[in-house]
């Protein structure tokens, strides 16, 4: 299990609106483990658009693998 640091979590929470929490979590947990978020939540468009974090949506991370 991986923790992300206050530091990480600070660094994604702008991306995020306040009642985001998980989300904002999950993302410092890719950022801290440089891992890919595959998801097709809405909500992480905005990260996305940083590049802060690569986030793949289910059908890129599809094709990506195959």
């Amino acid at each position: 299990m991986v923790n992300p640091s206050e530091g990480e979590v600070e660094t994604c929470r702008p991306y995020f609106p306040g009642s985001e929490v998980a989300d904002v979590i999950h993302a410092a947990t890719c950022l801290k483990t440089k891992a890919v978020l595959i998801t097709n939540d809405r909500h992480f468009d905005r990260i996305k658009e940083s590049h802060l974090i690569k986030v793949w949506s289910i059908s890129e991370a599809i094709s990506e693998i195959l």
